[in-house]
């Protein structure tokens, strides 16, 4: 008799221990990934951004992109949703990584109308990103879009779109974007 009721009271203390286990698991958040050190310039990035601003032909851009890690680390990707009026829209879809081939960080996107599109891009400082400043393949022409943005603080980055034209690279964005908190 005493064996069995040992035996229940082992039992159900081991059961309280793992609901117990358990449920501090389900409750705890899941640990930040290690990041790639080639992927520490986009770690800023992690989360929720918006940003509202004007494009040069005066039309208003409200967006948001939602920044998440994956593949414990090895890439980061995002989610760009724009406003259209009152509705809201997922326009593109994006992988950031490190191209072992072309040793150098580079972006491949997708957009809502079926576009894809690949961007090299470089860390001239801490703060800075430059989009297809020059082309990613060697030998390449560069692209007649580019982008720089720089970061003021952890919370804010500039985003400038470059356009080049026949009377060379021109301003169609100046934004910035804001994480949301």
């Amino acid at each position: 008799m005493k064996a069995s009721a040992t035996w229940s009271t082992v039992w159900r203390t081991g059961w309280l221990v793992l609901c117990l286990s358990a449920t501090a698991a389900w409750g705890a958040e899941e640990p930040k990934p290690k990041v790639d050190p080639h992927l520490v310039p986009l770690a800023r990035f992690s989360g929720e951004w918006t940003v509202a601003g004007k494009w040069a032909a005066g039309n208003e851009l409200h967006a948001r992109t939602v920044y998440e890690w994956g593949l414990g680390g090895k890439i980061l990707r995002a989610k760009t949703f724009v406003k259209d009026g009152e509705t809201e829209y997922q326009r593109y879809e994006a992988t950031f990584a490190w191209h072992p081939a072309k040793l150098c960080l580079y972006e491949i996107s997708f957009a809502v109308d079926g576009a894809i599109s690949e961007h090299k891009i470089e860390t001239p400082d801490d703060q800075t990103l430059l989009i297809d400043f020059s082309p990613l393949e060697a030998g390449g022409r560069a692209g007649k879009l580019r982008q720089t943005l720089k970061f003021v603080d952890n919370d804010h980055f500039t985003w400038k779109i470059e356009l080049n034209g026949e009377s060379g690279w021109q301003t169609i964005l100046d934004a910035t974007w804001v994480r949301k908190k």
